[in-house]
């Protein structure tokens, strides 16, 4: 079928509908805008309101959801005193319902200064990751560590970013820094408040405990406790 002219501007009937459906679009868009932009009852646009003040920082409703904005007393429990250890530490102590959560930058002199993390185990699971600090190769770690796994001792080698699911009750470690050429970052996340962990010394030769902390938590509160003296945790008796 032909398509007949209309009006004196030569429009045919299928341009006349898409100019009509264009005006309409546009004044939808204009209502919508007009809408958004007009205040209640008013039809002109309102001018912006006064800003609400925000709290000062002690008075902050969610502030203790933010390690940042913790007072020293609030964050400097248990291994949250250890400020040159970790980069980041919280648990369920610093902040209600968390779960364990650490941060550490391992460099090169960790792998003379570090002492090892002897066998063990936790409660509840626990997730390891380790992550490289190159913007320019993210999937190179710079770094080389050790873990065994299982009560058999299978070593496993990690170079590259990772993360170790390790199940609750599974014995692993020790842990050992090979070798370090960038500073590298590694996170230890536990499926509860606070670390629960079993040492087993006796899987580690009596003459090479010394390399290794071994660490009994039975996960108990650490609140009001004094503040632990040294960097690294305490060893298992």
């Amino acid at each position: 079928m032909s398509l007949a002219r209309i009006g004196k501007n030569n429009t045919t009937r299928r341009g006349f509908v898409k100019e009509v459906a264009a005006g309409a679009a546009g004044v939808a868009v204009a209502g919508a805008l007009r809408a958004a932009l007009q205040a209640p009852g008013d039809g002109l646009i309102a001018a912006p309101g006064p800003l609400v003040q925000a709290p000062a920082p002690g008075e902050m409703k969610y502030r203790k959801y933010f390690t940042t904005e913790l007072k020293p007393e609030e964050l400097e429990i248990g291994y949250g005193a250890m400020k040159n250890m970790f980069m980041v530490f919280c648990d369920g102590d610093i902040i209600e319902g968390c779960h364990f959560f650490s941060a550490m930058l391992m460099r090169a002199a960790s792998t003379e200064n570090f002492i090892g993390h002897g066998p063990h185990k936790h409660r509840d699971p626990e997730v390891l990751v380790s992550l490289g600090t190159d913007p320019d190769h993210p999937q190179e770690l710079g770094a080389e560590y050790e873990i065994f796994m299982g009560a058999e001792m299978e070593r496993h080698v990690v170079n590259k970013p990772s993360l170790v699911f390790i199940p609750g009750g599974l014995i692993h470690c020790p842990f050992r820094l090979i070798r370090v050429t960038r500073p590298f970052i590694f996170i230890e996340a536990q499926y509860s408040p606070k670390d629960v962990e079993t040492a087993y010394r006796d899987m580690v030769p009596a003459d090479q405990r010394s390399k290794y902390i071994f660490i009994d938590s039975d996960g108990s509160s650490e609140k009001g406790k004094p503040k632990p003296k040294s960097k690294m945790p305490p060893l298992a008796k």
